[in-house]
């Protein structure tokens, strides 16, 4: 394997001072030693969000996006979109194409977003508000297409626009930009969406993949449906449908939805308290965003709609394609999968689970070599990686970031129905020469815990002879780059037994002079990792497993979501419980098992 060296320069590594303000993630800036946890602005909810960016930049940054994604360095459109949030105040009108072009230009050349957004005291703002209006709109998806050559349908992936215009293919609507106009029934107030000017029973789609939380009538909007993002952040409204027959036959309360199927059909309904009226002088589909970054916000005076004219534009490009049914109902004609499945037979293992807890198991490996100087518990081959790989497949379980499982427990996020985690310890550099190209192939994510003083040596002096090297700081941007790793911490140069077992206090030290120790360590690699990657690790992992009974409450106040140790066991994970995901359990997988023998607790 060839290895490819990230475009990165280290002018200096003593960079400490100044990194902290990088950090792109909830871990923002904090005192060495806090005193107590405190909310950083990143943690707050979002009081208000006002989305202005035109659909000639939004086209643009898809553009960039899409182009980009099978590059090394795939350049996010929320992020070239909150650059120029934040360099125009949220004022596009001041937009130039040069301005996004130059951006994206550096961005390929192997500049982080964080050092090119270090000194916009706005950019994360713009890159939660904008991220939270984007985020289900873009991204990897599939569409089943008939093989006469094989007899029968198959899969084919693509990476695009996997959200969908709310008017069915085939149907004529036109629109203008009416967010914020007056509108007069009942009360005056504000019009909180957009009006999409079609005939009686069109077809209407679901834009995003979601659950359905509403169904039924009401005096404003008339027969309507709301439908809530699997990310729990975006809440779709559609309303006006159609008198005696408005909703898709099999819909419901609870009810699961794919972007692009077909939920209900336009109609004139509303401005009535007697329901199934036809109140409404033109028939029209009003669609609505509304933004929920607290639960207890959505019904308040205080909710956030967006104003969606130039992303109905956008969506306009993507139309579900429907067929009429005996019944006279419609139906989608193509199927359509989101996310990373990787064979047919798996669709229905990798669906999204709704469970409010699940078992997760995880696994832990560290040294990876095809023929050892001397047999180790903690050295695996690739070829039996590569054996475990296709076993995880073939029984459905599907790898995921630690993120993601801290998103479901958090409940803004979701899992599939049978998750795992595949975690690597220590940073080895054969993890990026033996596992890095098995995870490509087999098109899966592990997470890796490195230990920043052994990255920071062979960066200084990089020998990349797989029996003891480990990673360099351009190794770990090109594994996180890649898309495939999630880069963890495992303390900065705690990983020994020379003054203490791993990062667990001494018999001597009190819990104050503990304190300080950890966090100084700890936070020393945490600011490295956010400086070379941008993104600060929401998960530590244990050195040999030990901790103490003061170490998690420090780890807590520094900002970790997460801990992995060495118990052997699978964990339950709970929704809306943050201490489930303290102290989670893996299994060593040792050498001399073939995965048969091993996985005895896969179910």
């Amino acid at each position: 394997m060839k290895k490819k060296k990230a475009r990165v320069v280290f002018a200096s590594l003593l960079i400490v001072s100044i990194v902290c303000s990088m950090c792109l993630t909830a871990l923002s800036e904090q005192p060495l030693l806090p005193l107590s946890r405190k909310v950083s602005d990143s943690e707050k909810p979002l009081k208000w969000v006002e989305f202005n960016v035109p659909y000639e930049p939004l086209k643009r940054a898809m553009d960039i996006d899409v182009d980009s994604y099978q590059d090394k360095i795939h350049i996010s459109w929320i992020d070239l979109l909150a650059y120029l949030g934040a360099r125009y105040g949220g004022d596009f009108s001041q937009y130039q194409d040069s301005h996004m072009d130059d951006f994206a230009a550096k961005i390929k050349n192997g500049k982080s977003v964080a050092s090119l957004t270090k000194d916009m005291k706005y950019f994360d703002y713009y890159s939660r508000a904008y991220g939270a209006v984007l985020q289900g709109m873009l991204g990897e998806y599939q569409i089943r297409i008939p093989d006469e050559k094989m007899s029968k349908d198959t899969w084919k992936k693509a990476y695009g626009l996997k959200a969908f215009s709310p008017i069915a293919d085939g149907f004529y609507y036109e629109d203008f930009d009416d967010f914020g106009t007056s509108r007069s029934y009942g009360y005056s107030r504000r019009h909180l969406g957009h009006d999409l000017m079609t005939s009686v029973g069109s077809p209407v789609v679901a834009i995003e993949s979601g659950t359905v939380e509403a169904l039924g009538w009401n005096q404003y909007g008339g027969w309507r449906i709301g439908i809530r993002s699997f990310d729990k952040q975006r809440y779709y409204y559609y309303a006006h449908l159609r008198k005696d027959a408005p909703f898709a036959s099999d819909l419901h309360v609870g009810a699961t939805v794919t972007a692009g199927d077909v939920i209900g059909y336009t109609g004139q309904t509303g401005y009535s308290l007697k329901e199934n009226t036809n109140n409404i002088d033109t028939p029209h589909l009003h669609l609505g965003m509304q933004l929920v970054f607290d639960e207890d916000a959505k019904d308040s005076p205080t909710q956030i709609w967006i104003d969606l004219y130039s992303i109905t534009k956008l969506l306009s490009s993507h139309r579900s394609t429907v067929v009429r049914q005996d019944d006279g109902q419609y139906q989608r004609k193509y199927p359509f999968s989101e996310g990373n499945y990787y064979l047919n037979e798996l669709q229905a293992n990798a669906a999204i689970t709704h469970k409010s807890q699940i078992e997760l198991p995880i696994l832990m490996y560290h040294s990876m070599l095809k023929d050892p100087v001397k047999p180790s518990q903690y050295i695996v081959s690739p070829d039996l990686f590569e054996k475990d790989l296709k076993y995880i497949r073939k029984k459905g379980y599907t790898p995921v970031f630690m993120k993601e499982v801290i998103d479901y427990v958090n409940g803004t996020g979701s899992l599939p129905k049978k998750p795992i985690v595949l975690s690597f310890d220590d940073g080895y550099y054969n993890n990026y020469y033996y596992a890095f190209p098995l995870l490509k192939k087999y098109k899966m994510k592990a997470v890796i815990s490195v230990v920043g003083k052994l990255s920071d040596d062979f960066s200084q002096t990089p020998d990349e002879n797989p029996n003891y090297a480990h990673l360099t700081w351009d190794d770990i941007l090109e594994m996180h780059l890649s898309g495939y790793w999630e880069i963890q911490n495992h303390s900065y140069n705690c990983h020994s037994y020379a003054q203490r077992n791993g990062v667990s206090q001494t018999a001597a030290e009190t819990k104050e002079s503990y304190a300080k120790f950890l966090s100084s360590d700890i936070w020393h690699l945490q600011n490295k990792i956010a400086y070379v990657t941008g993104v600060a690790p929401n998960t530590f992992t244990y050195p040999f497993g030990a901790f103490s009974e003061n170490t998690d409450e420090i780890l807590r106040e520094i900002g970790f979501q997460a801990t992995l140790s060495c118990t052997e066991g699978v964990s339950v994970i709970k929704r809306s419980d943050p201490d489930c995901l303290y102290r989670l359990k893996r299994h060593l997988r040792p050498p001399d098992k073939s995965p048969e023998e091993f996985f005895t607790f896969l179910k």
